[in-house]
């Protein structure tokens, strides 16, 4: 039979047990918080291929990007997601006639992406999951045509005169899947480690599909 000082010390005993619990799960404060990262990157090989035989290979090559999210609660974060790499690439390019011939230069490519962000769990370390869209500026660093100039009056130097080249470029729609963990630091600090592929959705060949490692460390605020 139960006694009252039984009860009390199982009440106690059930009080202290969650309050263990609790400390271990190292639950998150990031809801309804903002928070930002600088990212080190590290884009994949891809190659394309485009119409009567021509080709596009990308190399592997490292970049950096930053992102700026926030919190809508422990599970869902939306963010805006930028990231900048300089691979080298080789061109396979197919004339009318027949006559081939390749270059080999480095192309820009800037990707700028909306996300939504699933934390599986609520503690300060959780795997999560990305779906997102945006856009890609990618430029082949080639010219389109005769460079030009122009000239202007400056109020420190005077009168300038400088030249430009338009290169051959074009922005396009883009979409991204991604997952990773992330690690918070006292609620105020967050790594994250991830893996992305995005596809580029290109007019005259297939679809550009580039993988991206992803290394961040950002401030919860």
């Amino acid at each position: 039979m139960f006694t009252k000082t039984m009860l009390m010390k199982m009440a106690l005993f059930c009080t202290l047990l969650c309050m263990s619990v609790d400390a271990f799960a190292s639950y998150t404060k990031r809801e309804n918080r903002w928070e930002a990262s600088f990212q080190l990157v590290n884009s994949q090989s891809a190659d394309v291929k485009g119409g009567n035989e021509s080709s596009l290979d990308l190399d592997s090559e490292y970049g950096w990007g930053f992102t700026l999210g926030y919190n809508v609660n422990a599970h869902v974060l939306v963010n805006f997601d930028f990231s900048s790499v300089k691979p080298d690439y080789q061109a396979k390019l197919i004339e009318d006639d027949g006559d081939t011939f390749e270059i080999d230069h480095q192309m820009n490519i800037y990707q700028t992406q909306f996300n939504v962000v699933y934390h599986v769990l609520k503690e300060q370390f959780t795997p999560f999951v990305q779906a997102g869209l945006g856009w890609s500026f990618l430029d082949s660093n080639i010219a389109d045509g005769p460079p030009g100039s122009i000239c202007w009056w400056d109020p420190w130097w005077g009168y300038i005169c400088d030249s430009y080249q338009n290169t051959h470029s074009d922005t396009r729609f883009s979409y991204n899947v991604a997952a990773g963990v992330r690690y918070e630091l006292d609620n105020s600090m967050f790594f994250r480690a991830s893996y992305k592929q995005s596809w580029v959705d290109l007019s005259s060949s297939e679809d550009l599909s580039l993988g991206m490692v992803s290394l961040e460390i950002g401030s919860i605020f």
